[in-house]
């Protein structure tokens, strides 16, 4: 079991981080994850995920946070890749380079969404294959599976259907590097039947062994 993470930087940082220390040690929670991304400004909450500049001193500023909380929660912390829409001309950096440098100088765990890599590397034009296989494989705690909306021009993170094939494929390339890593399939919206979410599951079970999809339905 995990908790999600929202660290605001302002005068209730402290405040929030002690409830969540509380909460992580009544529930049990073995590790605490949030996305890398920023969510507001000026005190104000944007509600959404937004994708960071990818440069030097995002880096020290992110690994050194992520550093101190982890320290104060005395809690393992992982760190998501968003799905993205638009990106920083000032990022220096690309998002699996980032966020593996993260991981190196914080020793944080990585929670590797591979729908988020699918969709942003759709909308942004890079190699989703390659990134996946550029993020270190011993820092990867656990992966997510999604579904998505495809615009066409552009593809939303929904969560409102299957995991698409180039998916499965992306996951079936993480998992031969990572071994059987936790797994997580979200399904947010339009959620089908029992039936339908388990199939999905069994799914991500044979991939995971390495085998094909096809048959997976054994118990």
């Amino acid at each position: 079991m995990g908790c999600r993470c929202r660290w605001a930087h302002g005068p209730g940082q402290l405040q929030y981080l002690t409830k969540l220390k509380a909460l992580a040690k009544r529930t049990k929670a073995r590790w605490i994850s949030d996305h890398l991304c920023w969510t507001g400004v000026s005190g104000k909450n944007t509600h959404d995920l937004l994708p960071m500049p990818y440069t030097d001193e995002s880096l020290r500023h992110v690994a050194a946070r992520v550093k101190t909380i982890m320290d104060y929660l005395e809690q393992p912390v992982f760190l998501e890749n968003p799905s993205s829409y638009l990106e920083f001309t000032s990022s220096t950096w690309t998002e699996c380079e980032f966020l593996s440098q993260v991981a190196e100088q914080s020793g944080c765990g990585i929670l590797l969404d591979v729908n988020n890599v699918y969709v942003s590397a759709f909308n942004h034009g890079f190699d989703a294959g390659e990134y996946v296989d550029r993020i270190p494989a011993d820092r990867i705690a656990q992966i997510h599976l999604a579904g998505h909306t495809n615009k066409g021009t552009h593809i939303l993170d929904t969560h409102s259907d299957s995991v698409v094939d180039e998916v499965w494929q992306l996951y079936r390339r993480v998992c031969q590097r990572a071994g059987g890593v936790s797994t997580l399939i979200e399904w947010d919206e339009a959620v089908p039947s029992f039936d339908t979410v388990r199939a999905e599951a069994w799914k991500a079970r044979a991939y995971r062994e390495g085998g094909d999809a096809r048959g997976s339905q054994a118990a």
